[in-house]
């Protein structure tokens, strides 16, 4: 009986050992699957060897958020981020390291107004005496615009160039959605709010056409200019050449675009004499350099300053690039916390979005400020909601070529009933309400319900100019002259009023330190909120559809972009009033 008895419980015995080992690996493998991200997330140790060359290589998108390690890692996503580009090139000013700088410019398109600053930091560079020099293969205006700050640029003789200037250009579908019986019955405030024109209209019209002339002028002439500033053209000469339009063959030598024909490695041996190692040339990619800590800014400082980065459209709920009242009031939340942070540089790069999620941020800017200064530094554009997330800070600095203001509102919708009725698709409606309808996309809006949204646009309208001239000291006439969904320059909209400094996320900060009564030459750490995320916090916050969004970037960026700016557009438009700009009009590659 007991040996039946033992044998029955073998099996069992058996089959709970079995049970318990699988269970020890698996917690065992998962271990080590986050053991594993985790360093792939710290990556290995940089070392940066004596007279090295730092190569500024222009061959990847650059945004102002932290670049997503997850999709760096395993998607093979290049981008830089322009913090640490701009931080890059100051520590190596100062690193006995670093002997010489080369910069190559590719075709990669660059905002210019990114391109401005990189500019200076590298004209900054300069000022070690370290030498500065460009070689490409071929490249557009951003890139060269870049690479004209440096002592020498050479090129192979096969080299194309499109130096051409900038120009605009936006689609218009109003016939397109006639024949697929679409009708948009979209409304805006301001004769300069063009964001609906593109569905409305099948032209520019004349407001717009005269906002963005003035907008050309400035980035044109600013485009001129910096490429002047060593000396190496004089205006007229410069513009004769971009009116070439393509610049390829000796020209490249007789007009002096290059100082002379050069391979890569014959620019490989004239930088190993240089920084005195003739055999070896050592250099490293600034996205190599970035994560040496050795030489960390200001380490040492007493005081910090807070840069606070909003990118992307902003919206009412979400993830991925885009600017979300909660994710960023949190941010600025811990950056007023923090003892040691005195004041908040509030890093602005959106083209607008949700009304309401403006006003959330803008209410989040004022109450900030009641205890620390915060100064805001526009990059590229903060048009529309952008400028009204801005317009509350104690500061604005814009670069001359950002694209700011649009104070002006959009919403409507689109009636698909014309489409429906042509797919053969009945449709009935049963409601409890009189208007419970106002925004079904198969019932034109009726006379009162047009009334109901214009109404309701005037007072966002109003409550947007109201804020605004409080936030910069103007009457309500003052502003409501300006506004109108008007886009300015960073260089008129100074004149005007409606930014405060010109320059780029340096001048916010010694701004924010003034505001903060901060000497000058004192040295501030810097701290940036967001902070980087590792490959594994990356991966456990991903949604599916982050992921999906992901992988369409990887595959097509092209097709990404437009998805999110026509998505962007059309699904805001069907809720509330939206505050929104859109920067692709504007080409300077």
């Amino acid at each position: 009986m007991d040996n039946e008895f033992s044998e029955k419980r073998k099996p069992r015995r058996l089959g709970l050992i079995i049970f318990i080992v699988v269970l020890v690996l698996l917690i065992l493998g998962g271990t080590m699957l986050i053991v594993g991200i985790s360093s792939l997330a710290r990556g290995g140790q940089v070392k940066v060897k004596t007279n090295s060359t730092l190569v500024l290589k222009l061959d990847r998108p650059i945004q102002e958020m932290p670049a997503d390690p997850f999709a760096m890692r395993f998607f093979g996503a290049r981008v830089h981020q322009f913090a640490e580009l701009h931080s890059a090139i100051k520590r190596a000013k100062d690193d006995e390291r670093i002997k010489s700088l080369l910069i190559i410019p590719t075709m990669m398109p660059i905002s210019f107004a990114k391109a401005q600053e990189l500019k200076k930091d590298i004209e900054d560079f300069k000022k070690s005496n370290k030498p500065v020099y460009a070689y490409f293969e071929i490249t557009g205006n951003s890139g060269y615009y870049i690479a004209s700050a440096a002592d020498k640029i050479y090129a192979p003789p096969t080299a194309m160039l499109f130096l051409s200037g900038f120009y605009a250009e936006m689609p218009f579908l109003k016939d397109t959605l006639e024949k697929m019986k679409i009708e948009p019955q979209l409304y805006h405030i301001g004769d300069y709010k063009s964001a609906s024109d593109m569905f409305m209209r099948n032209n520019m019209s004349e407001a717009q056409k005269e906002a963005m002339d003035a907008v050309l002028n400035t980035l044109y002439s600013h485009f001129v200019k910096g490429m002047c500033e060593n000396g190496r053209f004089a205006e007229d000469e410069i513009k004769r050449i971009i009116d070439k339009g393509m610049q390829t063959g000796n020209f490249l030598k007789e007009s002096k675009l290059v100082d002379d024909f050069m391979y890569a490695e014959d620019v490989e041996n004239l930088l190993k004499n240089i920084n005195g190692n003739k055999d070896n040339l050592n250099q490293i990619e600034i996205a190599s350099y970035i994560k040496d800590k050795r030489s960390a800014f200001n380490v040492k400082a007493k005081n910090s300053i807070a840069v606070v980065i909003a990118s992307g459209e902003i919206v009412d709920s979400g993830k991925g690039d885009t600017i979300v009242p909660e994710r960023l009031n949190k941010l600025l939340d811990e950056a007023e916390k923090d003892k040691e942070v005195k004041a908040i540089v509030l890093r602005v790069d959106s083209p607008g979005g949700s009304g309401l999620a403006s006003d959330i941020i803008w209410e989040k800017v004022n109450k900030v400020k009641k205890t620390k200064p915060v100064i805001v530094s526009m990059s590229s554009v903060a048009g529309s909601g952008g400028y009204y997330i801005s317009m509350g800070a104690d500061g604005i600095v814009a670069e001359p070529t950002t694209i700011t203001g649009s104070i002006g509102v959009i919403t409507g919708k689109f009636v698909l009933r014309g489409l429906s009725d042509w797919a053969g698709v009945g449709w009935g409606m049963m409601k409890r309400g009189e208007n419970a309808d106002l925004f079904s996309q198969f019932q034109k809006f009726t006379p009162e319900q047009e009334q109901i949204i214009i109404e309701h646009m005037e007072s966002f309208y109003r409550d947007f100019v109201t804020k605004a001239a409080k936030g910069r000291n103007m009457s309500y006439e003052e502003v409501h002259k300006i506004a109108q969904g008007r886009i300015w320059s960073g260089e008129d909209a100074i004149k005007i009023g409606l930014v405060d400094r010109l320059g780029g996320l340096d001048e916010a900060v010694e701004f924010a330190k003034e505001k903060a009564r901060i000497p000058s030459k004192k040295k501030v750490n810097i701290k940036f909120y967001p902070r980087q995320k590792t490959v594994f916090e990356s991966f456990m916050e991903m949604s599916r559809e982050e992921i999906s969004l992901m992988i369409l970037k990887t595959i097509s960026p092209k097709l990404f972009d437009i998805y999110k700016k026509e998505g962007t557009i059309l699904k805001m438009m069907e809720k509330e009033p939206i505050l929104y700009y859109v920067p692709e009009e504007i080409h300077c590659n």
